[in-house]
């Protein structure tokens, strides 16, 4: 199964977890699992406002900006949750 095929282009079109579930009969971890693998080849977005995924169009270049200045805020929030774990390890 290609999830991408069931991701429209457009965040107008934007579709949710919930029904990307319903469409495709997986289970939501399963979903989730085969956006992240595709997200190595296609980009797909969500905006975090309860929209739903989509494949951006050309135009809509700055919700990729958005998109990825998002997930960088997520990623140093990840990474620094991690440092009391680090400061325990070295004891």
């Amino acid at each position: 199964m290609n999830i991408v095929d069931y991701i429209p282009y457009g965040q107008a079109n934007a579709i949710t977890r919930r029904r990307l579930c319903r469409m495709t009969g997986l289970a939501d971890r399963e979903v989730r699992d085969l956006i992240g693998i595709a997200r190595n080849r296609v980009a797909i977005l969500n905006l975090q406002n309860g929209g739903g995924y989509f494949r951006p169009l050309p135009e809509e270049r700055r919700l990729v900006e958005r998109w990825m200045a998002q997930e960088k805020r997520r990623a140093k929030r990840v990474f620094w949750s991690l440092r009391g774990a680090r400061e325990f390890l070295r004891g």
